[in-house]
């Protein structure tokens, strides 16, 4: 298991052995690079110009590796974050996922190659994926210095992902029996089959409704043993707040009448679409590869929008600007902005977006309900020690506590 405390030298001491064991390989210390980029995984580049020498295993997911001193091959080694929580099965979710979409996708963009992956179960063991590196920069990186012509090829680009990602067959048909929602596995064949959702540890579902009862009581239980949040109980919460939780969960009239509102097919959903995530060719502007499916999933189309794609939707002429789910129904009750030839730069690419990409109405106020409604149960920053160790929480659990106790009034609870 990966912990925070390990020195920068000994995690790439661990890819060192990583790449030996898996493809014999041996890389000098000093050319893996580590990357600075990410949150819940320990990032690391090297580029290797010298033939695998141990056989491909045929493990589920991965492909032969390939290259020699003329055609060297640039890797990244990925270690889970287990210290935030992360679950293991999120490796087994990325590899899978990858796999399923990678043909699908190949007209519009590229997705990593996989050539080694370890769920760490065993003692000592980490949780790892070695992929390639693919060619261009974080989009995240020039997306504000772009100007509206700029952004427009790209908005056009990732709109044909979306739409690409759209087709991707599910890898279990949705019946009456079948559990077609969830994250994805391997079976014991290597036919890639739904798993345990890679954000609740829960599923596979046979639902929606299944699967968002099954968030909400995640949150529940994560709330309740929440050092800060105390399960909105006891005397320090004079409003009674978890009484009033409990009468809406409870409720014919709460929240199952949200949940009657959701949208129920199931889909293929990345689960991180933003900026960050995306590379760019600085010379073309074209997207080159897609990245971090560690959330992907199969579940419905309208939470693609809720769990990214805010990056392309800044209404800035609104003050304060809209956010989550004050941003979903905003743009599904009408468009909020006044454009005009001076309107902002943000507005004038969600103006863009919206006409390139139509949202999901049905079901999409529902479900972006249910969504916020579950996350200010247990907001996720309240589970991630480091981001708690570096904000006033007391201060936070109170604009937490003011921000569920507003949505039970706006729905009469």
């Amino acid at each position: 298991m990966q912990s925070s405390k390990i020195s920068l030298e000994q995690r790439k001491v661990n890819v060192q052995r990583l790449l030996q064991e898996n493809l014999g390989i041996h890389a000098a210390l000093n050319d893996i690079i580590f990357i600075d980029r990410g949150y819940n995984n320990y990032l690391y580049s090297v580029t290797v110009a010298e033939s695998a020498t141990k056989p491909h295993n045929g493990q589920p997911g991965t492909v032969p590796f390939l290259a020699n001193a003329t055609t060297p091959q640039s890797l990244v080694v990925r270690l889970l974050k287990t210290e935030l929580g992360a679950i293991p099965e999120r490796v087994q979710n990325e590899v899978a996922a990858l796999a399923l979409v990678r043909q699908p996708l190949a007209s519009v963009t590229r997705v990593p190659k996989v050539y080694g992956w370890s769920e760490g179960r065993g003692p000592g063991e980490i949780p790892y994926i070695i992929m390639d590196l693919l060619p261009g920069i974080p989009l995240d990186t020039i997306w504000p210095l772009l100007d509206l012509p700029a952004r427009l090829p790209i908005l056009s680009q990732i709109r044909d992902v979306i739409m690409a990602m759209r087709s991707i067959p599910i890898p279990v048909p949705c019946t009456s029996s079948n559990c077609a929602f969830g994250g994805l596995g391997f079976s014991a064949s290597g036919s890639i089959t739904t798993a345990i959702h890679p954000d609740s540890a829960g599923g596979p579902f046979k639902s929606a409704e299944e699967q968002w009862l099954w968030m909400l009581s995640n949150k529940l239980r994560a709330a309740d043993g929440n050092t800060y949040l105390k399960g909105w109980k006891g005397s320090d919460q004079p409003d009674d707040l978890r009484g009033r939780l409990d009468s809406f969960i409870q409720s014919g009239e709460g929240f199952r009448t949200v949940l009657s509102q959701i949208a129920a097919d199931p889909i293929f959903v990345h689960g991180d679409f933003n900026c960050r995530n995306f590379l760019v060719s600085p010379e073309t502007n074209r997207i080159t590869g897609l990245l971090d499916f560690e959330f992907a999933r199969i579940g419905t189309f309208p939470e693609e929008f809720m769990d990214g794609l805010e990056d392309f939707r800044k209404h800035d002429c609104v003050q304060p600007a809209p956010e989550g789910v004050a941003l979903h129904l905003l743009e599904s009750n009408g468009w909020p902005c006044l454009i005009s030839e001076s309107a902002s730069l943000g507005c004038q690419t969600a103006k863009a977006w919206k006409e390139l990409v139509q949202l999901p109405l049905q079901g999409y106020e529902g479900t972006a309900q249910t969504y916020d409604f579950i996350d200010k149960v247990c907001p996720w920053y309240f589970c991630q020690e480091p981001w708690c160790n570096t904000h006033d929480m007391p201060s936070e659990r109170g604009v937490a506590e003011s921000s569920l106790s507003a949505a039970l009034a706006a729905w009469g609870f």
